[in-house]
């Protein structure tokens, strides 16, 4: 539970402004096919975003696609399958490359394999602009 509540705290999409509508977009919603939801969560400061895709029958799910709002790629945050949260601790790449492919409503996409019963949560890779004292999602 450290792990989880460190995640939240260290991440303002997680928690910032959750009482607005404009924190919260829904990816998927409707696939009750493969029981798949997922969505991204933002800090309303221009911070990276954090998608959050959960997988909640106990059947894997691999090579599934998920709509996302930057290309390039995405680190994992967390992943509920590991060992140290009781999973079945399938193999979960640590960072998913997204394509600019519009796919579910986003103008990226990346291809994931989705542990089952799980929970994945994913944020941009950042780094820093040296001259602008910015930070640019590669």
């Amino acid at each position: 539970m450290r792990a989880v509540n460190g995640l939240h705290r260290g991440h303002a999409a997680l928690h910032a402004r959750d009482c607005e509508p404009e924190s919260f977009q829904w990816i998927e919603a409707d696939d009750a096919g493969h029981s798949i939801f997922a969505w991204l969560r933002f800090d309303g400061e221009g911070g990276s975003p954090v998608a959050v895709i959960c997988n909640v029958t106990p059947v894997p799910r691999p090579g599934y696609g998920v709509g996302l709002p930057t290309a390039g790629a995405w680190r994992m945050l967390l992943n509920t399958d590991a060992a140290c949260f009781g999973g079945s601790d399938q193999p979960v790449a640590a960072e998913a490359m997204a394509a600019t492919i519009p796919y579910q409503g986003q103008p990226a996409s990346a291809v994931l394999d989705l542990p089952p019963l799980a929970t994945l949560c994913l944020k941009p890779v950042v780094t820093p602009v040296a001259d602008k004292g910015m930070d640019m999602v590669t």
